[in-house]
Protein backbone atom coordinates (compact mmCIF):
# COMPACT_ATOMS: atom_id res chain seq x y z
CA UNK A 1 0.00 0.00 0.00
CA UNK A 2 2.77 2.45 0.90
CA UNK A 3 4.61 1.60 -2.34
CA UNK A 4 1.57 2.57 -4.40
CA UNK A 5 1.35 5.88 -2.54
CA UNK A 6 5.05 6.60 -3.25
CA UNK A 7 4.59 5.69 -6.92
CA UNK A 8 1.57 8.00 -7.24
CA UNK A 9 3.44 10.88 -5.60
CA UNK A 10 6.52 10.36 -7.80
CA UNK A 11 4.35 10.30 -10.95
CA UNK A 12 2.63 13.52 -9.84
CA UNK A 13 5.98 15.29 -9.35
CA UNK A 14 7.22 14.21 -12.80
CA UNK A 15 3.91 15.28 -14.40
CA UNK A 16 4.03 18.69 -12.73
CA UNK A 17 7.71 19.50 -13.17
CA UNK A 18 8.90 17.38 -16.10
CA UNK A 19 9.26 18.26 -19.75
CA UNK A 20 7.41 16.55 -22.59
CA UNK A 21 9.39 13.77 -24.26
CA UNK A 22 8.62 11.02 -26.76
CA UNK A 23 9.60 7.39 -26.31
CA UNK A 24 9.79 5.22 -29.43
CA UNK A 25 10.69 1.57 -29.86
CA UNK A 26 11.86 -0.43 -32.84
CA UNK A 27 9.10 -2.84 -33.80
CA UNK A 28 6.27 -0.78 -32.27
CA UNK A 29 3.94 1.17 -34.56
CA UNK A 30 3.19 3.90 -32.02
CA UNK A 31 5.21 6.29 -29.89
CA UNK A 32 4.54 7.29 -26.30
CA UNK A 33 4.32 10.93 -25.28
CA UNK A 34 5.34 11.30 -21.64
CA UNK A 35 6.80 13.66 -19.08
CA UNK A 36 10.37 13.18 -17.93
CA UNK A 37 12.74 14.98 -15.63
CA UNK A 38 16.42 15.38 -16.48
CA UNK A 39 18.56 14.75 -13.45
CA UNK A 40 20.50 17.96 -12.65
CA UNK A 41 24.24 17.77 -13.14
CA UNK A 42 24.09 14.53 -15.07
CA UNK A 43 24.90 15.91 -18.54
CA UNK A 44 28.27 14.76 -19.78
CA UNK A 45 29.88 15.35 -23.17
CA UNK A 46 31.01 12.18 -24.89
CA UNK A 47 33.94 12.19 -27.26
CA UNK A 48 34.60 15.90 -26.77
CA UNK A 49 31.57 16.85 -28.86
CA UNK A 50 28.66 18.96 -27.70
CA UNK A 51 26.54 17.01 -30.19
CA UNK A 52 26.78 13.77 -28.21
CA UNK A 53 25.72 14.03 -24.59
CA UNK A 54 25.08 11.37 -21.94
CA UNK A 55 22.59 12.09 -19.15
CA UNK A 56 19.89 10.50 -17.04
CA UNK A 57 16.13 11.05 -17.12
CA UNK A 58 13.46 9.92 -14.68
CA UNK A 59 10.05 8.89 -16.02
CA UNK A 60 6.95 7.47 -14.37
CA UNK A 61 5.76 4.03 -15.53
CA UNK A 62 2.23 5.35 -16.08
CA UNK A 63 2.42 5.96 -19.84
CA UNK A 64 4.26 2.70 -20.52
CA UNK A 65 1.66 0.70 -18.59
CA UNK A 66 -1.19 2.43 -20.45
CA UNK A 67 0.41 1.91 -23.88
CA UNK A 68 -0.37 -0.74 -26.47
CA UNK A 69 3.27 -1.84 -26.41
CA UNK A 70 3.94 -5.51 -25.79
CA UNK A 71 6.68 -4.94 -23.19
CA UNK A 72 5.67 -2.43 -20.52
CA UNK A 73 9.24 -1.63 -19.36
CA UNK A 74 12.03 0.39 -21.01
CA UNK A 75 14.53 -1.36 -23.28
CA UNK A 76 18.17 -0.44 -23.72
CA UNK A 77 18.36 -2.28 -27.03
CA UNK A 78 15.39 -0.83 -28.92
CA UNK A 79 14.23 2.44 -27.30
CA UNK A 80 14.86 6.04 -28.32
CA UNK A 81 13.86 9.01 -26.17
CA UNK A 82 13.37 12.34 -27.93
CA UNK A 83 14.30 15.15 -25.54
CA UNK A 84 14.24 18.78 -26.61
CA UNK A 85 13.62 17.75 -30.21
CA UNK A 86 16.73 15.51 -30.34
CA UNK A 87 16.48 11.72 -30.46
CA UNK A 88 18.66 10.03 -27.86
CA UNK A 89 19.39 6.33 -27.54
CA UNK A 90 18.46 4.61 -24.28
CA UNK A 91 21.65 2.79 -23.25
CA UNK A 92 20.64 1.70 -19.74
CA UNK A 93 17.69 1.84 -17.37
CA UNK A 94 16.71 0.77 -13.90
CA UNK A 95 13.50 0.69 -11.89
CA UNK A 96 13.23 2.80 -8.74
CA UNK A 97 10.61 1.97 -6.16
CA UNK A 98 9.49 0.43 -2.94
CA UNK A 99 9.41 -3.36 -2.80
CA UNK A 100 7.68 -4.74 -5.88
CA UNK A 101 6.14 -1.38 -6.80
CA UNK A 102 7.98 0.65 -9.46
CA UNK A 103 7.65 4.36 -8.77
CA UNK A 104 9.98 5.62 -11.53
CA UNK A 105 12.35 4.44 -14.21
CA UNK A 106 15.76 6.06 -14.48
CA UNK A 107 16.98 6.04 -18.08
CA UNK A 108 20.54 6.73 -19.21
CA UNK A 109 20.48 8.26 -22.69
CA UNK A 110 23.12 9.24 -25.25
CA UNK A 111 22.83 11.47 -28.28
Amino acid sequence: MFGQYVAAQAAAVIAAHGETMTLSRDGEATTISLKGKRIPGSTEETGGSAQAQRFRVKIAPTELLASAWTAKVPSSSTDTLTVGGRPRTVVDWRPLGDGDTVALYELEVVG
